[in-house]
């Protein structure tokens, strides 16, 4: 009976997800249209991210990497996002099983690293949040992973990471400025590097900061564990021509990381 319901438990996790997502009206504005031959069009860059990609594990799991993370990009690159359209991680990536042509790689589950068809997709979302958040996009929905895995060498600050697990778990953003945007995103294998960088028809009329700090430690009493984390993200805005005027804050959240045992 138990294993029934597990393998009823996705199925309805999934449904449920997409339904929360649908009464917000969120799918109706899915962008879905990329773009390659219109690079000219968008000549005005925002921001830009890059991301170093983790040297972790055997020779099989960081090709494994690798392949998930070029599997994914060729369905964001040059992805178009005009005015109030939507930039939805598992929209864009869909499931990523093995029968989709994804390989088991590192993921983080219940507070362990574990290995799963599609692991190493939480580098992207992560990289492509920080390029929407610096952009000044309206963040709609966002995750933390469970735990500091990393720790000293993480690949991100505390705070600016985007956990992704299909059904349950998703990057979603807007952009709700009136100009034309363009996602664009590529692998730099020989750098150990991802990189997203975002685009516009004009130049970008806002100045945006963005802001994390650890508000508290949270101490293992185990030496072998991780300490987790509880941090705010804060971003602030104001526009190019006004540059005396206040900043205004319009995006905060809280990120909370769990203690985890040394990997």
């Amino acid at each position: 009976m138990q294993q029934v319901w597990q393998n009823l438990k996705k199925p309805i996790r999934n449904s449920l997800k997409y339904t929360k997502a649908l009464v917000k009206g969120y799918p109706f504005h899915y962008a879905n249209q990329q773009e390659p031959n219109a690079l000219d069009r968008y000549s005005h860059k925002w921001t830009e991210f890059t991301t170093s990609i983790p040297d972790r594990g055997t020779s099989e799991i960081r090709a494994n990497r690798i392949w998930n993370l070029k599997l994914a990009a060729e369905r964001i690159h040059c992805l178009n996002l005009a005015p109030q359209k939507i930039f939805s991680f598992s929209d864009r990536i869909g499931n990523p099983t093995k029968s989709k042509g994804f390989r088991e790689a590192p993921v983080f589950v219940n507070g362990q690293v574990l290995v799963d068809a599609g692991g190493g997709l939480c580098l992207i979302a992560t990289n492509i949040f920080n390029t929407l958040l610096y952009g000044g996009c309206e963040i709609l929905e966002r995750h933390c992973h469970s735990i500091d895995a990393y720790g000293e060498s993480r690949f991100y600050p505390l705070g600016q990471d985007a956990a992704v697990a299909y059904g349950y778990k998703d990057l979603i953003i807007r952009n709700h400025s009136y100009i034309p945007l363009q996602l664009r995103f590529q692998i730099l294998e020989q750098e150990g590097k991802i990189q997203s960088s975002l685009w516009g028809t004009i130049p970008n009329p806002y100045i945006i900061r963005v802001e994390s700090q650890v508000i508290e430690q949270i101490k293992h009493p185990d030496p072998q564990y991780l300490a987790g984390w509880i941090t705010k993200t804060s971003r602030y805005v104001k526009k190019e021509i006004d540059r005396l005027s206040p900043w205004k804050c319009d995006y905060e959240a809280i990120s909370l990381y769990q203690p985890c045992a040394k990997s």
